[in-house]
C-alpha cells in the first residue's frame, strides 16, 4: 500500500538537514516510541547523511491489529539517507526499514526542498509498506498507514521546538 505525506520544518533546508543529521535530535525523535535496546548512529557522506536506528518494540506496545500476529518482540532497522545538497538547499533521499519477526516490508522516497519563501522546508515521502500476512495484511496496512498523519504532526511539533532552542 502507497501514501503519499509532507511534513513541513519551520527553517531552511540547511538547518534542517543539520537538525536530521544531529544524532541528539534523532534519539529525541525515536523517544516517543520506548523502544527497547535503542542506539542511534549519523554518518557523513559526502555532504550528504545516513541516520541509522534500530531497537526492539515488545507485542504489548504494538497495535493490537499487529500485536496478534507476533509472538517476541519485534526488532527493526530504519536508515534515513539523504544526498548532498542542491543550490537552493534541496535534497533527496529515501528510507528503509527492515523489520525482524514481523511479515512486513516498507520503505520510502524522500525530496526535501525549500518552501517558496524560504523560511521552511518541506519534506514530501512516497511510503510503501507490505505486511504478507493472508487475509488480514491489508487490514493491518491501512490501520499503520491511518497513524501516518499523528506521527507527521508529531514531528513537525517536535522539530519546531528543536529549531527554536537551536
Amino acid at each position: 500500500m502507497k501514501k503519499q505525506v509532507t511534513i513541513t520544518y519551520p527553517a531552511d533546508p540547511t538547518r534542517v538537514a543539520a537538525m536530521l543529521a544531529d544524532p541528539a535530535y534523532q534519539r529525541d525523535r525515536f523517544a516517543r516510541f520506548n523502544l527497547e535496546d535503542a542506539h542511534v548512529d549519523v554518518a557523513a557522506r559526502g555532504r550528504g547523511f545516513v541516520a541509522t536506528i534500530s531497537g526492539s518494540v515488545p507485542p504489548s506496545r504494538l497495535p493490537a491489529a499487529a500485536a496478534r500476529l507476533v509472538r517476541s518482540a519485534v526488532s527493526f532497522g530504519l536508515t534515513e539517507s539523504w544526498g548532498e545538497p542542491g543550490a537552493d538547499g534541496s535534497r533527496s533521499g529515501s528510507v528503509e526499514i527492515t523489520v525482524k519477526g514481523a511479515p512486513v516490508k516498507a520503505g520510502a522516497t524522500t525530496v526535501m526542498r525549500p518552501d517558496s519563501d524560504g523560511q521552511a522546508t518541506s519534506v514530501v515521502v512516497d511510503l510503501e509498506l507490505s505486511v504478507t500476512v493472508p487475509l488480514v495484511g491489508r487490514s493491518v496496512e491501512e490501520k499503520a498507514l491511518a497513524q501516518i498523519g499523528r506521527v507527521v504532526s508529531d514531528e513537525e511539533r517536535r522539530a519546531a521546538a528543536w529549531l527554536a532552542a537551536a
